[in-house]
């Protein structure tokens, strides 16, 4: 009869399991990831400020922040749609579009519950928070899909470095 590192036994035959299959995955941390270089606003900056801070550092959203707190978040697709209805927009202050009480996480999270926040809440991004509710870094999906298939990348080097199939 054969034998298994880990003893198991399957229909009268032990099933072969490398130690490595019952290595759990370890947990990343959302404060891996985020960016802690986040661009903010207050409520009362003018729509056309923060375009332009958005062009000048290369983002797609500014976190409106009270208190260190974010208190809202403004994005550039939020600012392209309503222009549409609101021709004027950018004489006006970021308050009268933002997303108010935005959804955080905390920078101590584990990524794939943030990931599941992301979409549970149909957002790209996300500001990351500390455990006093102070603004500490945003997360986006872009740097999140970057990560991960950067280590996808890393699995299929190893796979076709194995199997000349491939």
């Amino acid at each position: 009869m054969a034998r298994t590192q880990t003893g198991q036994q399957f229909g009268g035959v032990q099933q072969q399991h490398s130690p490595a299959r019952n290595i759990p995955i370890e947990p990343v941390g959302v404060e891996r990831i985020a960016r802690e270089e986040v661009i903010t606003a207050d409520r009362d900056t003018p729509i056309a400020t923060v375009v332009a801070m958005m062009e000048e550092q290369d983002v797609g959203t500014v976190v409106i922040t009270e208190d260190d707190r974010p208190a809202g978040i403004i994005t550039d697709r939020k600012i392209a749609l309503a222009l549409e209805e609101t021709p004027d927009l950018t004489q006006r202050s970021v308050e009268d579009l933002m997303s108010e009480d935005p959804v955080t996480v905390t920078q101590d999270e584990e990524l794939f519950d943030a990931v599941r926040t992301l979409s549970e809440n149909d957002i790209r991004r996300v500001p990351v928070v500390d455990d006093e509710g102070t603004l500490s870094g945003i997360l986006s999906l872009d740097d999140v899909l970057v990560v991960l298939s950067g280590e996808l990348s890393s699995a299929t080097d190893v796979i076709r470095e194995q199997s000349p199939r491939f």
